[in-house]
């Protein structure tokens, strides 16, 4: 890792080559939620070529959503040790195998092993590291920058669902697995970006950094690794040979590996709080994704009509997204802690709503409600988020944070399909998520509060 002791001081605002780390973020958040789109509409014909069962195939890409947050911690700490360009290159590579070698699968279990094992991993090396990328070059313009980004998500929903179709009807399935590995392969270009390396920054926030030797104690340990490394005396070999020096190099490894882990971020108070508040959204979104066309079929919608509803979710989510940044543009700006609340007020009432309006009209302007809400909730918790601490840290938080909100999502899919099997509709579900949803709120007011107290 990196020493912050020889790093210069950050610009941020400045460097225009923060515009092509957003484009490269825009791009790896593309392809992960277009190739869980991708592998929606492959679900069938993939289940009728493997001879397989529907729900076991549709496991397989709810478990590549779940491997990408819940390797987070991992990303974060290889990121942070061995740098950010080589392990998003790793990244892409992962991604790109994985699906093209599910072209040529003849079993779900290597369906499984490439998805989730390769192209799962992958993904998250790519999304993680690209996205605190993206912050260590903004301050003031970040809650812009942030919202351009993340747009790659819903764009990629909307887009990769009728080009995955029209693929499909022209290549069929394993064709359509083999041109989105390629279309995957973008990642290592975006890779091949990488300038900036935030685990060499210097710590702009003095409440996180940590010295956990005095000057004297560093350069005694330097002179001693020069003195074992440099030197090609006899001497020299005595001392790498040196039992005491080869348990000096251990403890300095596993201390690097445990600093690069940062499990100190899970007795952060204020992280705690906000990751909390990102489990309850992440709860009824992921779900919401999933089960968002079946319930306008339940409500008496057509196939055709149940299909606009994923589009209207994804303007409203990019719109909500767009709002914060335009805002402070013209000089308003909003306290993050009321922007946060009052997406989740829009989340809650939109479901309470769509969960007992039938009409298409009706129900197209409440999933667009819905996009709306979350994309105003995640983008103000991005900007809190994002200051907790400083740049060579952001990863780890994004890693850390990741597994807990994959956690949530898998429950909350799991908890709304048993809840559907009960009650036969999804009308209790969406009184659910709004519930679910409005939990968010007495987190944002603690952490605020706990907040302006340690400020005093």
């Amino acid at each position: 890792m990196a020493s912050p002791r020889n790093a210069t001081t950050r610009q941020y605002d400045h460097d225009s080559w923060g515009w092509v780390m957003v484009a490269t973020a825009f791009t790896s958040l593309l392809v992960l939620y277009g190739n869980l789109k991708a592998l929606g509409v492959l679900l069938i014909p993939m289940t009728n070529d493997l001879a397989s069962d529907l729900w076991l195939v549709g496991w397989v890409a709810v478990l590549y959503d779940i491997m990408h947050n819940c390797v987070g911690p991992v990303v974060g700490a290889l990121s942070r040790l061995l740098g950010s360009r080589p392990m998003m290159v790793f990244g892409g590579l992962l991604t790109t195998l994985g699906f093209m070698l599910t072209s040529i699968s003849s079993n779900v279990f290597a369906v499984a092993v490439f998805i989730v094992g390769l192209s799962g991993i992958g993904t998250a090396f790519s999304t993680f590291i690209s996205l605190a990328l993206t912050a260590s070059y903004f301050k003031d313009k970040y809650p812009l920058a942030n919202g351009l980004s993340t747009m790659g998500g819903p764009i990629g929903m909307m887009a990769y669902g009728p080009v995955t179709q029209v693929l499909l009807g022209t290549y069929g399935w394993r064709g359509t697995m083999l041109l989105v590995g390629g279309i995957s392969f973008h990642l290592v270009a975006c890779a091949m970006l990488v300038r900036l390396d935030p685990s060499s920054s210097s710590p702009d926030n003095k409440q996180y950094q940590e010295v956990s030797v005095n000057d004297g104690d560093e350069n005694q340990s330097a002179g001693e690794v020069r003195d074992c490394t440099d030197d090609k005396t006899d001497n020299s070999k005595k001392c790498c040979c040196d039992p005491y020096h080869r348990q000096y190099r251990t403890g300095m490894c596993c201390r690097n590996i445990v600093k690069a882990i940062d499990m100190a971020l899970l007795t952060d108070v204020r992280f705690v709080l906000l990751t909390c508040a990102r489990c309850t959204a992440n709860f009824t979104y992921s779900a919401w994704v999933v089960y968002m066309v079946s319930h306008g079929q339940f409500q008496g919608l057509s196939e055709i009509q149940a299909s606009f509803l994923p589009t209207a979710f994804g303007v409203g989510n990019v719109i909500g997204k767009l709002v914060l940044p335009l805002l402070q543009q013209i000089g308003i700006k909003p306290s993050m802690t009321f922007w946060a609340c009052f997406g989740a007020g829009i989340v809650s009432v939109s479901f309470l709503l769509d969960a007992f309006i039938r009409p298409f009209i009706g129900q197209l302007a409440l999933t667009g409600f819905v996009g709306f809400g979350y994309g105003v909730f995640f983008q103000a918790l991005d900007v809190m988020v994002r200051f907790l601490v400083s740049d060579d840290r952001f990863v780890s938080v994004l890693g850390w944070q990741g597994m807990f909100v994959g956690v949530a999502g898998t429950l909350g899919g799991l908890i709304s399909g048993w809840i559907y099997e009960w009650t036969g509709g999804f009308s209790i579900v969406l009184c659910v998520f709004a519930g679910v949803t409005l939990l968010s709120i007495p987190f944002f007011v603690t952490e605020a509060l706990y907040a302006k107290r340690k400020a005093l």
